[in-house]
């Protein structure tokens, strides 16, 4: 009877080991989200990214001004262009998302 913990003949070869690698790799392309495990971890990742934008594009705006002392325009400028950024960052989410899990067509 053969020793569970050694490996068998394929296991050894390095071109399996490598095909099986390149398998592997190409079942998770990088640069696409992995499909939604459930609806809240979809809402907690719309939220993130559109809040993430927000609050950088906020904080610049606060920098500039504080950097410049030119008032409140540096944060009304950065809380607008992070607005644009988050509803864009969502929108791309929502695409790959769709992309990744196509809704059914049941009816």
């Amino acid at each position: 009877m053969a020793d569970p913990d050694t490996p068998s003949d394929s296991a050894r070869d390095p071109a399996a080991l490598r095909r099986a690698a390149e398998a592997a790799r190409a079942a998770h392309a990088p640069g696409q989200p992995p499909p939604p495990t459930s609806a809240a971890s979809l809402a907690l990742r719309f939220g993130g990214e559109f809040g993430a934008a927000v609050l950088v594009g906020a904080g610049l705006g606060f920098g500039v001004d504080y950097w410049l002392r030119t008032g409140p325009w540096g944060l009304v400028i950065g809380l607008c262009l992070g607005f644009a950024t988050g509803v864009v960052n969502v929108v791309r989410l929502a695409r790959a998302t769709s992309a990744a899990a196509p809704p059914s067509n049941e009816d």
